[in-house]
């Protein structure tokens, strides 16, 4: 397309000699195939002007009428014109003009869709790029528009409307364009923007959804230049190394995806192709090709969906040989904002099934997890949090582990059991984080703690959390000295006996203990009694005397 030929120079020319007042405009051509000539006040304006091409920004005359015809890219004269417009622009406005819809469709007829309030540079620095976007697909329903791992920029945007600009940082994105109120993505286009930091864009849906290859999303830029935004399905996939000891190099359909990946490593969650089959080679960290490949695997990931991909068991043995176990729900952030989601994967190969209590909040969170699966995600409120793994069926805890999720508000996190239980490495739990980040979950630390009921008459249902830690116990009673969870709030309630769920608890206290310490807690003072009401004391104990041979005692006035 030749853009501006002399008679749009001598237009422009003698417009700013008449007027003082212009505006900044930039024209697109986005009604379906026909090259066109572009006529303004009668004079050829824009010859063989192309579709899904534009003008740069020009400064036209403001606050005078102009009259724009659409011809033939064939015409001969204004006269040839299939639709004319009557426009009028504001001195001192930014304008983007879309030639749209179908010549001849009484329902999107041929038209001209304006936005006056475009921009020809970023309004927020030159690390960042403006985009408003333009539903100009006549055919196409409204639509709503999401940036993977940003969420929804567009919704319910109707053909001919625009969207106001939205400043992203200059980056990759991949957009997913959804009927509005879908989650059925139509297509996925990528948006390489990371060199356009400080432009700003116009993004038009373009062409018609029912012609097979027609429709797509197109980058406008100030300077005119108009570029296709490439289909491109694409997953979110994090890959976790838990196959014991080697540290491997991954290849991907013949290329080095990881070098020196190391046990109980992760990546980050990246974007990789979708809707095609991949092949991972899994070799030695020392391997120069892929011919150096140990194993290999065929994967084909959905567009849309967010995976993690664990190396699991041992290279060469037959019952739990190495394996990729893929989970194909995965999840970077919680679904419910303030919660932090977190899924389990048993991947320990020796483990027997397992079961795992919450400590003082819920029994069997999870039941029955063998070697190899992996639990749905569970929602939590942030915080610290005792795991107690038992034998699948057995009340017997074989260990507890501390995870603490109070920094990770609205995120999420992968745990996976690794090791060997007789054996090296180690058996342990391990959180995945989203950014590729690693923590061992430590053993849960724990106090020494005796409680007596110092309250006169009730016998009392102790709660700790949502857990009954005593039942029917009596006035003048205690236990004996038990491993607590320490360095953790602790909601300690109390309601009367043969009470059915800590629903029925009258009165809750706080309570929080050191790690290595030991602690006596008395229930002292009356229920209900202004003077000296019900209440907790807790004070350092000791189970032995310090000095061999001798009895120690302190004394408690209650």
């Amino acid at each position: 397309m030749s853009r501006l030929i002399t008679s749009l120079l001598a237009l422009l020319f003698s417009a700013a000699t008449a007027f003082a007042q212009t505006a900044r405009v930039q024209i697109a051509h986005n009604s379906p195939d026909p090259t066109v000539d572009v006529y303004v006040n009668n004079l050829l304006a824009f010859d063989d002007f192309a579709f899904r091409t534009a003008s740069p920004f020009l400064d036209l005359p403001a606050g005078i009428p102009l009259t724009i015809a659409v011809a033939p890219s064939t015409s001969g004269s204004a006269a040839d014109a299939v639709a004319t417009f009557d426009v009028t622009f504001e001195s001192g406005q930014t304008y983007f003009v879309a030639a749209s819809g179908i010549v001849g469709n009484p329902t999107t007829p041929f038209t001209l869709i304006t936005d006056a309030s475009a921009q020809e540079i970023a309004t927020d620095g030159v690390g960042n790029v403006n985009l408003s976007v333009l539903h100009g697909s006549p055919d196409a329903p409204a639509v709503d528009v999401v940036v993977r791992t940003v969420g929804k920029i567009v919704s319910n945007l109707s053909y001919g409307e625009f969207t106001p600009y939205l400043s992203v940082p200059a980056g990759d994105y991949y957009l997913d364009v959804k009927p509005a109120g879908s989650e059925t993505i139509v297509a996925t286009y990528r948006a390489d923007l990371s060199a356009a930091g400080g432009a700003a864009i116009k993004v038009m849906a373009s062409g018609l959804l029912g012609v097979p290859n027609s429709f797509g999303l197109y980058a406008v830029f100030a300077d005119g230049t108009v570029a296709a935004l490439p289909v491109s399905p694409v997953a979110r996939v994090q890959i976790i190394h838990n196959s014991p000891s080697p540290t491997v190099d991954i290849y991907a359909n013949g290329d080095k995806l990881l070098d020196d990946f190391t046990y109980r490593s992760a990546t980050p969650f990246i974007f990789v192709p979708a809707d095609v089959a991949i092949n991972l080679g899994v070799a030695l960290s020392s391997s120069v090709s892929v011919d150096d490949t140990l194993v290999n695997f065929s994967a084909t990931f959905e567009n849309g969906k967010t995976y993690i991909v664990t190396a699991s068991g041992i290279v060469g043995d037959l019952n739990t040989p190495f394996n990729l176990n893929i989970n194909d729900n995965a999840r970077e952030t919680a679904a419910t904002s303030g919660k932090v989601d977190i899924a389990v994967l048993h991947g320990a190969t020796d483990a027997p099934a397992v079961d795992v209590d919450a400590v003082f909040l819920a029994d069997n969170v999870i039941s029955n997890l063998s070697y190899g699966q992996f639990t749905p995600y569970l929602s939590l409120d942030p915080g610290k949090y005792d795991f107690a793994v038992r034998p699948s069926g057995n009340n017997t805890v074989v260990a507890s582990y501390r995870a603490d999720l109070s920094g990770l508000a609205d995120g999420a996190a992968y745990v996976f059991a690794s090791g060997l239980l007789a054996g090296n490495p180690d058996f342990g739990l391990y959180a995945a984080l989203p950014n590729g980040t690693v923590i061992a979950l430590p053993l849960t630390p724990t106090a020494r703690v005796q409680v007596v009921h110092n309250a006169p008459d009730p016998t009392v249902d102790v709660y700790a959390g949502n857990t009954l830690l005593l039942n029917d116990f009596a006035f003048r009673t205690a236990t004996p000295f038990i491993d607590v969870p320490a360095d953790r709030d602790i909601a300690v309630g109390f309601a009367l006996a043969n009470s059915n769920s800590v629903d029925d608890v009258l009165f809750t206290f706080p309570a929080s203990f050191e790690t290595g310490k030991t602690y006596t807690v008395f229930a002292n003072g009356l229920p209900g009694n202004a003077v000296t009401p019900l209440t907790l004391a807790v004070t350092e104990a000791r189970e032995a005397a310090l000095n061999s041979g001798d009895v120690d005692i302190a004394v408690l006035h209650g």
